[in-house]
């Protein structure tokens, strides 16, 4: 799974928080091992003193899960869209496992 850290409109690169973002991905990737690819941009806004994070996962070629959150504190905003994206990948997960065991009871139920 290739994760890809992007900072935006910040003229310190900082590496500790990019860091932070890979390890946070990298606890995603160990919970769903179908995900491709994870992009997390974190956007700062020094004017109102916010952060802005959005994750994208793909799953099995295919955009899966966005999620966007606002905070003011750099790690919590990547906390934040971690978890949003964790949850919508379970909720994903499960009802892709009912679909299955659904058509695996109306098959049998046809036989």
């Amino acid at each position: 799974m290739s994760i890809e850290v992007t900072m935006r409109h910040s003229d310190v690169r900082i590496e500790a928080l990019k860091e932070y973002a890979q390890k946070r991905m990298e606890q995603l990737k160990a919970k769903f091992p179908k995900v491709t690819k994870v992009a997390i941009v974190i956007d700062v806004d020094v004017k109102k003193h916010m952060y802005m994070a959005e994750v994208v996962a793909n799953r099995l070629g295919t955009t899966a899960v966005g999620a966007k959150e606002f905070s003011e504190s750099a790690k919590s905003v990547i906390d934040a869209a971690a978890a949003r994206a964790e949850r919508q990948l379970l909720r994903m997960r499960v009802k892709a496992r009912k679909g299955t065991v659904r058509k695996q009871r109306a098959a049998s139920a046809k036989n």
